[in-house]
């Protein structure tokens, strides 16, 4: 099976609000989808329909290749959509044993294992209830649970919500290590993009409930643009000069006295003694490559902070 998870026109309104709009979704076997987007863009409505927690307004979705509502795919599905929700005055084991029972799976060391693939065995918390837990600890037995099943699709939303740095790169490299090593099909959505620049495989931005656009890893590393990045003490004047003596029209300013050039890249020491002999302070100057959040800004036409 090529695709396990597509969506056709998944639209859902609530009165005359569209929160997401037309969204048509390709996710293939193997792959880890960063469905990308600002708070409140529309990803975690979307995953809710997709997990049958709402019905859609209007369009439909396929999980491995069976339509909406099948209950049979729901067995090879694990998710964590929003804040996961536990039994507060059970301990996390107390929780998944529960999950295991309900979900009809024999093997209690699934739960060992379970825990020991997010990094909760590393935290004394034989006895600790899960009300005295961090957000960050919550997150960790929230994907433990979502785990527990062995599923072949993952979905995720906003999974490293509450981590600290070190938590952030553990759950990062445990959904590498699940992708490669069990061939597990993550969706996972996020609004931090440094993060999903180094998880996904592929790539979907959603702004104001549509899907802007859905993009390969490496087809995304061969469109992003090559830029100087300069750094004076006047951008105004450096400005006038670029544009008026070396007629250079692509560029941007990007932060005060910060100017990106993404043409006549081959031409960067001309551009350089050309400012300097015309009495403008260089700081900086390095060719640099666009990153994931440029190509968000440039895409959905916003701020840098998501």
């Amino acid at each position: 099976m090529e695709y396990i998870l597509k969506t056709y026109d998944l639209t859902k309104r609530y009165g005359k609000k569209t929160v997401v709009d037309n969204v048509s979704m390709n996710i293939k076997k193997g792959e880890i989808y960063g469905f990308l987007g600002r708070n409140g863009a529309g990803k975690t409505t979307t995953l809710r329909m997709i997990m049958d927690l709402i019905s859609p307004t209007k369009g439909k979705y396929e999980i491995f290749g069976k339509g909406m509502g099948d209950r049979d795919v729901l067995g090879r599905i694990g998710a964590i959509i929003e804040t996961p929700g536990f039994y507060p005055n059970l301990t996390a084991r107390e929780n998944l044993d529960i999950h295991r029972r309900m979900m009809g799976i024999p093997n209690k060391g699934y739960i060992t294992e379970a825990m020991e693939i997010v990094g909760l065995n590393n935290y004394d918390i034989k006895k600790k209830k899960v009300k005295k837990f961090s957000l960050g600890m919550k997150q960790r037995l929230g994907i433990a649970r979502a785990l527990l099943h062995k599923p072949e699709l993952l979905i995720l939303d906003e999974p490293t919500n509450g981590l600290d740095p070190v938590g952030i790169k553990e759950i990062r490299e445990t959904l590498l290590e699940l992708n490669r090593k069990g061939e597990i099909t993550i969706l996972i959505s996020s609004h931090i993009l440094g993060e999903i620049q180094q998880l996904a495989t592929k790539i979907g931005i959603i702004h104001n409930g549509k899907l802007l656009e859905e993009v390969d890893y490496e087809s995304f590393q061969k469109k992003n643009r090559h830029y100087i990045n300069l750094r004076v003490d006047d951008d105004k004047r450096a400005v006038t000069i670029l544009e008026n003596e070396m007629k250079i029209k692509d560029y941007e300013i990007s932060n005060k006295n910060v100017i990106r050039i993404y043409e006549k890249i081959d031409k960067s020491n001309d551009i350089s003694r050309n400012l300097i002999s015309k009495g403008i302070e260089v700081y900086e100057f390095n060719v640099m490559k666009d990153t994931l959040e440029d190509y968000f800004v440039r895409l959905t036409g916003g701020k840098k902070n998501v």
